[in-house]
């Protein structure tokens, strides 16, 4: 009796019960996978929140439940609407709501929580995009080659999904308990009330920045607040009042969080510190230098290069004994640090010396007018991200060659910018013919690409000099992370070898006395040590700090240097000019995202303490004191105050610099 109770009450509340059975199976791994991925009901490492006292974890999970309802709540409207005009009736019409609501949101959660956990919070599309080199193309390209495999498993469930579908279909089960009155009039009171307080609860969640931080990662919660902000964005300048930085001036469309500062106009546009400052022109020593022929420069980027190659060993061997030789008798700086973590970025700040953009006194077009011979060797395609335009690497009279110069050597079967790559023989062999053709007699400035280490750290035609087997690319995941530093430190091998055989080289023709041997990293590479893999989402030691050695012992460095240094510190080398680089109080300005929209700013010290400005919280994290705070209370703060004015001064005068460079597109 009871159990027909129980069948005749489920199923004439039925969409009710469809409803609440998605959000408890949602709700359940949902936060499963937010405790995995960010402890947040313990505490992680560095993480400024988590929910341990049992009230605080009751009202988070009460309200991830509030805004699952809500939003399946609507979904299962829209979709019973649509099943009410065609009069479709059965078992199956709520099967299909049930499983494809899961289904739908499984495979979301899935791509979040596993092929997104290389990354962090901090990957969206515009990272993908600078990753893709600006290309929105490429940025796809770039993100499908990670979800290929991922693809294949959402295919099979579906496949899955129409089998029991079709199977369950056979049993057209239906009770004849239909929707009366006085439902729908629950169900459109119920709607009223959700209505009315779910913008005074997401507003609620907004001022708090303990449930923020939690809900903010809450799939439903980051629609639904996405959509009232939508809304209230009365000004379309992308900004409204239910998002976090929220608009502060919702009818005034110059006004918004991350907008450009135009300083000395006595508006706050950005929100922070008041009007924008124009900042003193800092003297560009570059520029004093006096054009003219010097010894040669061999310049060497190594691809997602770690700043600790140096040290590593595999087997009890050294992964870069060349590497090390050079360091050992030249400097090897120990603060280097990329400005970005991204390849075309990082490329641009080298031969530019800035963060904007062009550059009129970049180093290509001082070694023109040097006299320097220029050739171009490189394992990349260096029209990616229009490295080679923006940089003045095509210049006439300049000797060019890079993947896209031999495409028929490439590694790997695509013709794609961002997939092109030639082995490391492949380029050192184009070296050795273009240095066998050279006039020594004349100053010479070479650029070596080699992309060895780029990811997934092998590639067919590599050789396995440290180890036995590569890391196949459906295998990398923090599990294996043994097996993925492995293969990582045989691909920077391979690098560490072509190097060698530049150096021999230049000895075989006696030049190498003459020559200075520039070698850093485009940026670094996280191989899970801080539970990430990969480069250009976050501002840590793994991602962007790089390896910078010269075969110059007389270089005098104690200060943090940026990759837009050292242009100046090639030449000075070359040219035998004081090579000190002593101010303890400079800083390297590192960024994810662009000028325009970054993610995070940050400050880096030369005792590589690092502030770190996160624009989607608007907290700052001081690295040496493992602390977090709010922007609010960081400038207020006598310990803090001094550093965070610092970095949001920097970033808005880099941002008006580029301004005057070049017209801003909002």
């Amino acid at each position: 009796m009871n159990l027909i109770r129980l069948e005749e009450l489920v199923w004439r509340y039925r969409r009710l019960v469809s409803v609440f059975i998605v959000v408890i199976i949602v709700q359940f791994f949902e936060l499963m996978l937010l405790h995995y991925k960010y402890n947040i009901f313990t505490g992680g490492f560095l993480q400024p929140f988590w929910y341990q006292a049992l009230s605080e974890r009751a009202e988070f999970i009460l309200l991830s439940l509030w805004f699952d309802i809500v939003f399946f709540g609507f979904f299962a409207l829209a979709w019973f609407f649509f099943i009410d005009r065609l009069s479709k009736h059965g078992v199956y019409i709520y099967y299909i709501f049930t499983a494809f609501s899961i289904l739908i949101m499984g495979g979301w959660l899935g791509f979040k929580f596993k092929v997104l956990s290389y990354f962090n919070d901090t990957v969206n599309f515009l990272i993908l995009q600078n990753l893709g080199g600006g290309s929105i193309k490429d940025a796809f390209l770039y993100a499908s080659n990670e979800i290929t495999l991922f693809v294949i498993f959402i295919f099979i469930v579906i496949a899955l999904f129409i089998a029991s579908f079709q199977y369950l279909k056979r049993f057209n089960y239906i009770k004849s308990f239909p929707l009366n009155a006085r439902q729908q009039s629950n169900l459109r009171w119920f709607l009223i009330i959700c209505l009315v307080i779910t913008p005074i609860m997401t507003l609620f969640v907004l001022n708090n920045e303990k449930l923020r931080f939690g809900l903010q990662k809450k799939t439903s919660f980051y629609v639904i607040s996405h959509v009232l902000d939508k809304l209230s964005d009365f000004d379309f300048d992308g900004y409204g009042s239910f998002t976090f930085p929220r608009d502060k001036e919702v009818f005034n469309e110059n006004i918004y969080p991350g907008a450009l500062d135009i300083p000395g106009n006595g508006i706050d546009e950005d929100g922070f510190l008041g009007d924008a400052i124009v900042s003193n022109s800092v003297i560009d020593t570059f520029t004093a230098i006096t054009p003219k022929k010097g010894k040669h420069i061999v310049l060497i980027i190594l691809e997602s290069a770690r700043a600790d190659l140096l040290d590593q060993k595999i087997n009890g061997n050294y992964v870069a004994p060349a590497l090390r030789s050079i360091a050992l008798s030249g400097t090897s700086i120990k603060q280097a640090y990329s400005h970005t973590g991204y390849t075309t970025t990082s490329l641009k700040a080298i031969f530019n010396r800035n963060l904007i953009g062009e550059n009129d006194a970049n180093l290509l077009s001082f070694l023109q007018q040097s006299g320097y011979q220029q050739s171009i060797i490189s394992g990349q395609d260096e029209s990616f991200g229009d490295v080679a335009t923006r940089t003045g690497m095509k210049e006439e009279g300049g000797y060019y060659f890079d993947a896209r110069t031999a495409i028929e050597d490439r590694t790997y079967v695509s013709k794609n910018s961002g997939s092109l790559r030639l082995s490391e023989e492949r380029v050192v062999k184009q070296f050795k013919l273009r240095a066998a053709e050279l006039d020594y007699l004349q100053p010479q400035f070479i650029y070596l690409n080699f992309q060895a280490a780029h990811f997934p750290y092998s590639h067919p035609k590599m050789t396995k000099r440290i180890i036995q087997d590569f890391i196949p690319r459906s295998e990398i995941n923090i599990e294996n992370k043994e097996w993925v530093e492995a293969t990582y430190w045989n691909a920077i091998a391979n690098a560490d070898w072509a190097v060698g055989e530049v150096m021999n080289e230049l000895k075989k023709y006696h030049v190498l006395q003459d020559t200075t041997v520039v070698i850093l990293g485009d940026h670094g590479e996280s191989l899970f040590d801080d539970g990430f893999l990969g480069h250009g989402h976050a501002v840590n030691d793994s991602q962007t700090k790089i390896p910078l050695i010269i075969n110059d012992p007389n270089i005098d460095v104690h200060e943090a240097i940026g990759q837009v240094d050292v242009a100046e510190m090639a030449v000075r080398s070359a040219l035998g000019l004081e090579n000190k680089w002593v101010n303890q109080d400079k800083t390297v300005f590192q960024l994810v995202g662009s000028l325009n929209r970054p993610g995070l700013i940050a400050h880096v010290r030369n005792d590589g303490d690092r502030t770190v400005f996160d624009f989607r919280s608007e907290e700052v994290f001081f690295s040496a004191d493992k602390v977090w705070k709010t922007y609010k209370e960081a400038v207020v703060d006598v310990q803090y105050k001094a550093r965070i004015e610092n970095l949001i001064r920097d970033w808005e005068s880099l941002r008006w610099q580029a301004r005057q460079a070049k017209p801003i597109k909002h």
